[in-house]
């Protein structure tokens, strides 16, 4: 029925534009479709106040719109930990949805990396409409454990999608499907943050479907002044968790939170330090 209306408003809108040239046509359309997708505009209902997105620029949008509270609920929880005062690093950010929940609290400070070109632009309109850009600093570079120019290859081009890979290797599913190749900076954590003179976060979360131990990697020097981290394993991550992600970790002082391990959705894991050497 919805395939349907949908042609029939197409055939009303071709007819209705028909005797217009092509350039007002073209204006129209656009239009058009910016009216559509900002009156689709959803509010998130979260305990800490509504979020506006846009579920039209993705199907991952709109399902992550539709169940936020569901998705990730031991995210939420751990979330609901940063004081204020206190900084969270998103990396892997996506669409902005988990960086502006954190935002919504005063005080809290956002770093959101998004290197997926389609999702940052979706993230800083999602920031511009909830009025959180004071809130939230959002930087469409990678993390990895070497700095320099690499690759970013997109599993596809919808806002929000995942099963990216960072230079050529594949996801943590063992998959590799890349349908454009983007050019994007990366950085070493501890590289990134002597350039820019950048303390270290008191949270960090990483989803990047793949790369998460390359990252810890890159950030020996800063895991020590960490708090907590969140990791989001699957596939070959959750298999090889022991090698890929947790030596950087545990080298730092971190002590895994096993709960967590079976709490929510299961992707998640939880790692503290006891004693965080903050400068």
């Amino acid at each position: 029925m919805s395939r349907s209306i949908a042609r029939a408003l197409h055939g009303i809108i071709s007819l209705a534009t028909a005797a217009q040239s092509p350039r007002r046509r073209a204006m129209t359309l656009s239009r058009l479709v910016e009216r559509l997708d900002s009156s689709a505009a959803t509010a998130i209902k979260t305990d800490r106040g509504p979020l506006q997105v846009l579920p039209l620029r993705g199907p991952h949008l709109a399902a992550a719109a539709l169940d936020f509270d569901n998705e990730e609920p031991e995210l939420l929880a751990w979330i609901q930990e940063i004081a204020a005062g206190e900084v969270l690093w998103d990396v892997g950010a996506a669409t902005g949805l988990f960086a502006m929940y954190a935002a919504l609290k005063d005080g809290v400070g956002v770093y959101a990396f998004e290197p997926k070109a389609t999702s940052f632009g979706v993230l800083v309109e999602h920031l511009a409409l909830n009025g959180l850009g004071e809130r939230v600093f959002p930087l469409c570079v990678a993390l990895s454990d070497e700095t320099g120019l690499t690759r970013l290859e997109l599993a596809a081009m919808a806002p929000g999608s995942g099963g990216n890979s960072v230079s050529g290797a594949p996801n943590q599913f063992g998959e590799y499907n890349s349908v454009f190749s983007q050019g994007v900076p990366a950085y070493r954590i501890d590289d990134l943050r002597a350039a820019f003179n950048l303390p270290a976060p008191h949270y960090l979360k990483i989803d990047v479907d793949g790369v998460e131990g390359a990252i810890l990697r890159g950030a020996a020097g800063t895991l020590p002044m960490i708090k907590s981290v969140l990791v989001e394993v699957e596939g070959d991550n959750a298999r090889e968790a022991a090698t890929r992600i947790e030596p950087p970790l545990f080298a730092a002082g971190f002590v895994e939170d096993a709960a967590v391990r079976t709490t929510g959705s299961g992707r998640n894991r939880l790692y503290r330090n006891p004693n965080p050497r903050r400068g």
